[in-house]
């Protein structure tokens, strides 16, 4: 029996260290070749741009810098950078973004003899990172620079560190040309998962440590959640109301249900009276489909963001890759709002200080924010990283403006803002 007893103590106290040397690995994160694989998101790209004031702000430039990381290297865009970003360009007598200049910034570091630690294409769909080098002189080939696709460029890399958050694309397309068309403006689902598999597989044989992030509900962004479906006073901001009921906004088919989101290129229109009924002084004349998503539509987003996120933590599950949730943290914004430094911060456009001009993609402060999620995913998963301070990025709150901006109760986001946009968005059957 004492024999039994001592047995088992020996195997317990052996299998006691075998756990603790696989714990010690598996909290072992080295940062000496870090590569971010991804979209705009992982990009830096903000108000529309791809420009270093932005880039330098990203959230990888950022853990990067956390992390002690000396030679970071990204492909930095000159000012007003591609495509020319977008600015208030005058706050009277309402907001009106559009580009700032009709120039666009040049590449900076194109002769780097060796691929770029952030390899993130702004446009990029799971596809795209898989296999696509070259898109006939787009940001594909000003970052990947026929080297190879971002996960080939990675993989040759010998990476120790890699994040990767890519699919974002596979359904933003659909929000920001207002239509949901599988294979068209959507990545079949089937599709995704499929591709995710292959990036992941690839990825894990490289021994770097990965960590993942799932994808937002697009359909709650400001991009799609700032214009109401109803006509509103843009005095004071409130509803109309006729009989005690909202009018609504006029769409393709009538009058748009409660249901319908509205993206903010409908801006410009609605201030010509586009959308608007004649009764209420408007044109009479419809809003385009482009910049209307209904409840059909919707739904068919939302399904493949459910669809595709359950396909990123299945297959990261499988192959021991911790993922972000990403999608709860912006959920969590959105109806709660996060306070940083005594400021409330919120995902409203113009003025809560998380979303740039773009009603897409996150300010500098956004990126900021972000990054510390991820490093309390990167801590929680072995890291050891200090979290950034965020006041100084409080300044930069606001798009990329210092000056603070009130509430607007009507404002223009132009055409050419639009166009600007949608040369990130081409469609998938391009």
């Amino acid at each position: 029996m004492n024999r039994m007893i001592g047995r088992l103590v020996v195997s317990s106290v052996a299998a006691g260290l075998l756990l603790v040397a696989a714990s010690a690995r598996a909290q072992s994160i080295s940062f000496t070749a870090y590569f971010s694989l991804g979209d705009s998101l992982a990009a830096g790209f903000s108000s529309g741009s791809l420009v270093e004031t932005n880039q330098l702000r990203s959230f990888p430039a950022l853990i990067a810098r956390q992390a002690g990381v000396g030679d970071f290297q990204q492909p930095l865009v000159s000012e007003p950078g591609i495509p020319t970003q977008l600015t208030l360009v005058s706050l009277i007598p309402a907001p009106d973004i559009r580009p700032k200049s009709t120039s666009q910034g040049v590449p900076k570091n194109l002769t780097l003899q060796r691929p770029y630690n952030n390899l993130a294409v702004p446009g990029a769909t799971s596809l795209d990172a898989l296999s696509r080098v070259s898109d006939g002189g787009g940001l594909h080939d000003l970052i990947l620079r026929g080297l190879g696709s971002q996960v080939a460029q990675a993989v040759a890399s010998r990476p120790t560190f890699i994040t990767l958050w890519i699919g974002n694309n596979d359904v933003l397309g659909a929000a920001v040309r207002g239509r949901a068309i599988d294979g068209v403006t959507l990545t079949p689902t089937d599709a995704f998962r499929k591709i995710y598999t292959q990036i992941v597989g690839a990825l894990r044989v490289t021994g770097a440590k990965v960590i993942a992030a799932n994808l937002p509900d697009v359909t709650t962004i400001p991009f799609v959640t700032t214009i109401k479906p109803y006509v509103v006073d843009p005095s004071t901001g409130q509803p109309v109301q006729i009989n005690g009921r909202t009018v609504p906004l006029i769409g393709p088919a009538g009058p748009l249900p409660p249901s319908a989101l509205v993206t903010l290129p409908a801006a410009a229109l609605l201030a010509q009276g586009i959308g608007v009924p004649s009764a209420l002084g408007g044109t009479g004349l419809a809003l385009p489909d482009e910049v209307i998503l209904d409840a059909g539509e919707v739904a068919i987003i939302r399904d493949h963001v459910t669809q595709n996120n359950q396909a990123i933590k299945e297959i990261c599950q499988q192959a021991g890759i911790p993922v972000f949730d990403v999608n709860g943290l912006l959920q969590d914004i959105a109806t709660n709002g996060r306070n940083v430094g005594g400021v409330h911060l919120t995902s409203s456009f113009l003025t809560g200080g998380i979303f740039s001009y773009d009603g897409v993609h996150p300010s500098a402060l956004g990126y900021a924010v972000l990054a510390n999620e991820w490093i309390a995913a990167i801590n929680a998963n072995g890291g050891n990283l200090a979290p950034l301070d965020l006041s100084p990025f409080l300044g930069f709150g606001i798009g990329d403006a210092s000056a603070a901006v009130s509430a607007p109760t009507a404002f223009t986001f132009s055409a050419e803002a639009y166009a600007s946009l949608l040369r990130i968005f081409p469609t998938l059957d391009h």
